[in-house]
């Protein structure tokens, strides 16, 4: 068999900017008596679905809705299948940024790919809200008013929009078209949230935006879900959410604010394309790519840390290691001379490979990070799919 070369995707030096904000939006004024618009009633009837979710076990639930009456009732008729995937990195200001993929079957709800979509993070075990009292007019215009002078900077922050009336750790709505994931694949959709670490119920709301539906209640899905997120702003070594994509792009304008979230995966400044079904065809690359964290420095404020590799391939008797990777030395020597963690410079373990360098099969990367300097070390499995041709 022909050698294939391994190649290394060059650790970049970059800073992590992930502005974690206040809440942009303007409150939502979803009890003030039946809206005209057609948005806010979609909205409207969103946010009383997930407000009746926050009673029920985790899952996903079909809820049917009629905003302009203000009624929801589960609908134990109706089945939808929903996935969230959240993967987390340090942000700033102490906050966790969590790009996450939904998938949501289509066809179900409504037909087309046009959502409406809500995103809430409550403290864990949170109840569901008592109704907001109506608002202020006078206070509503002062808000206004502040907002305005806030727009300037809050366009290069991240952050939700006020939906509900009631302050969570995060909310936000969208307005998207969900991708098909393959022919008679799920529709699916990526967004960011940032919040601190900590036990978290997170909520994902879809309603079918289908303005030839017929009228009557409208089908929204609810996917309940219990989040752990990771504290990176600890010393402990730990590392990121370890990313399988079939790409990685250098980026020379990053996206900031309202921008960023159209695309979740722009990391410092690498595009991340997530292979989140773990399957790759002969022309792809595998790559893999995260952040180190907490590592010892020595006295030139550099670390000395080593990534280790080794790809199994699984058969009938178990697996066997394919082929040996070398390693990735992350130490003064390879570091650029201005590599300074003070300075939000990331340690990145990332690994670039060809998939023909793979015989079709089954895969598990076996991957160890060390610190040399504390003698720490992790591990971390990924597992992939190589397709035939």
């Amino acid at each position: 068999m022909r050698q294939t070369q391994m190649t290394w995707l060059t650790a970049g030096l970059f800073a992590l900017v992930f502005s974690a904000g206040p809440a942009l939006a303007q409150k939502k004024d979803d009890k003030a008596g039946p809206a005209a618009d057609p948005k806010q009633l979609l909205i409207n009837g969103i946010v009383g679905a997930t407000n009746e979710a926050m009673k029920a076990a985790p899952g996903t639930t079909v809820y049917a809705a009629d905003p302009a009456a203000r009624t929801v009732t589960a609908d134990p008729s109706t089945t939808v299948a929903m996935t969230l995937t959240v993967d987390y990195l340090k942000a700033s200001d102490n906050k966790i940024y969590a790009p996450f993929t939904v998938t949501v079957q289509p066809e179900v709800l409504g037909k087309g790919a046009n959502l409406g979509a809500y995103v809430r993070l409550a403290p864990k075990g949170a109840v569901p809200p008592e109704a907001p009292p109506p608002p202020d007019p006078k206070a509503q215009k002062e808000k206004e008013k502040q907002d305005k002078k806030k727009k300037g900077k809050e366009a290069q922050d991240l952050a939700g929009q006020a939906v509900s009336g009631v302050e969570y750790p995060w909310e936000d709505y969208y307005d998207l078209t969900a991708v098909p994931r393959g022919p008679g694949g799920p529709l699916t959709f990526a967004r960011p949230f940032s919040v601190a670490a900590g036990e978290y119920d997170a909520y994902v709301a879809v309603a079918v935006k289908d303005p030839a539906a017929a009228p009557g209640p409208l089908k929204i899905a609810v996917h309940k879900a219990t989040l752990t997120v990771p504290n990176y702003w600890s010393n402990d070594f730990q590392i990121s959410t370890v990313f399988l994509a079939n790409k990685v792009t250098p980026l020379t304008d990053v996206p900031a604010g309202e921008a960023q979230k159209l695309k979740p995966y722009v990391i410092g400044n690498l595009e991340v394309s997530p292979a989140v079904d773990g399957k790759f065809t002969s022309a792809e690359e595998l790559s893999v790519f995260f952040i180190i964290y907490g590592v010892t420095l020595g006295d030139d404020k550099k670390p000395d840390v080593i990534v280790d590799w080794q790809p199994f391939k699984k058969g009938p008797l178990g697996e066997a290691k394919f082929r040996g990777v070398a390693p990735q030395k992350l130490n003064s020597e390879t570091l650029p001379p201005g590599f300074d963690v003070a300075q939000g410079h990331q340690l990145v373990g990332s690994l670039n490979v060809p998939i023909s360098a793979f015989e079709p099969g089954d895969y598990r990367l076996a991957i160890k990070v060390t610190d040399n300097k504390s003698g720490k070390s992790l591990t971390h499995d990924v597992v992939f799919t190589v397709a035939g041709s």
